[in-house]
């Protein structure tokens, strides 16, 4: 039979126990959360300004695309995928990106909400704002095909698996988003086609 005192070593022995695993799980979290901040952090230094300007594109509402960037950021730290590659990686973040862009815009249209007219902010293009308000104007399908050929330098491959379209279907994108946008910017700004 056991002591009342006998009791009080085992309950002291199982509290210590518990104390010390909580320790050892304490240390596992926070050394957990430190690698999360270095995988955002690494993130966002390499494919932040893609994401937000792929965002844009479809939102053209900066404080928009900014939250869209930090949905595809917690998204990625949730699901804490592998890539093959870094063309990988980019690619599922763009294409989470722009899912909750598309998400975004259909939330904006139910609510009517304003957009706010803010500049792109992308490097060393200031130059070339005029033809981003352009690109702007575009239809939606066309728009995501311009801005990823152009801004972020993918394949008409890569976009048609980002887009989940046919690669042809891509290319059709494209040449009409060109001839749409040559005809934007003759009307706008009187550019005058050269052969």
């Amino acid at each position: 039979m056991w002591s009342a005192w006998g009791l009080l070593r085992a309950a002291a022995r199982s509290l210590r126990a518990r104390f010390w695993a909580e320790e050892d799980r304490g240390a596992e979290r926070e050394a957990a959360r430190a690698e999360r901040n270095r995988r955002a952090e690494k993130i966002l230094d390499t494919y932040g300004n893609s994401i937000l300007r792929y965002a844009y594109s479809y939102l053209h509402n900066m404080s928009d695309a900014e939250e869209v960037l930090q949905d595809t950021l917690v998204r990625f730290l949730s699901a804490g995928p592998v890539f093959e590659s870094g063309r990988h990686e980019k690619a599922w973040l763009l294409r989470v990106a722009g899912n909750l862009s598309k998400n975004r815009v259909a939330y904006n249209r139910v609510r009517r909400t304003d957009e706010l007219d803010e500049e792109l902010v992308a490097d060393s293009r200031e130059d070339l704002s005029f033809v981003w308000d352009a690109v702007k104007r575009l239809p939606e399908n066309y728009r995501a095909a311009i801005h990823l050929f152009y801004y972020e330098g993918c394949s008409t491959k890569q976009i048609a698996r980002l887009l989940g379209k046919k690669e042809a279907t891509v290319r059709s994108d494209l040449r009409r988003g060109r001839e749409r946008l040559k005809a934007v910017l003759k009307e706008a700004y009187d550019f005058e086609e050269t052969v």
